[in-house]
């Protein structure tokens, strides 16, 4: 176990969960949601809001991991944490996941926090939450879960 991990679970920013079929599909659709939203933004050329929706997909989807693998998060490093922790470390998703959310986050908060953003950075991040929302979903779907219309 990473030290990452381990310290997100001491702290309880990861938390043991029942893994609920309902709570997994839920996420997964607001991540659809999100995702969607970021698209419309980016047509709109509102790219604060673009790349903020973006990474909300991508935080969304990861957060549909941790459902289905009996887990809930408390903060968004210990998503991270958990998402490297149980999917990727042991070869079940691409670490282009979390690479991607990293970089998605500190975008999101760039945009947020400093008001720093732009139409190259809208467009690779929503790019990005596209290609983790297709690998996310593509592996829940082969899990049995029920997941929304591309």
């Amino acid at each position: 176990m990473s030290y990452r991990f381990r310290d997100c679970v001491s702290r309880r920013g990861v938390v043991k969960r029942l893994a609920s079929r309902a709570m997994v599909e839920k996420e997964l659709a607001e991540a659809k949601r999100d995702l969607d939203s970021a698209k419309n933004s980016l047509c709109d050329s509102d790219f604060k809001w673009t790349i903020i929706k973006a990474y909300y997909s991508m935080f969304h989807a990861c957060k549909s991991l941790l459902f289905s693998a009996g887990y809930a998060e408390k903060s968004h490093e210990c998503l991270i944490a958990a998402v490297e922790e149980l999917f990727i470390d042991p070869g079940l998703l691409p670490s282009v996941i979390v690479s991607d959310l990293r970089r998605a986050k500190t975008a999101r908060e760039a945009a947020d926090y400093g008001l720093t953003y732009g139409e190259s950075s809208a467009n690779g991040i929503v790019h990005d939450a596209e290609q983790i929302f297709e690998i996310i979903s593509g592996y829940l779907a082969q899990q049995g879960f029920e997941t929304p219309p591309p």
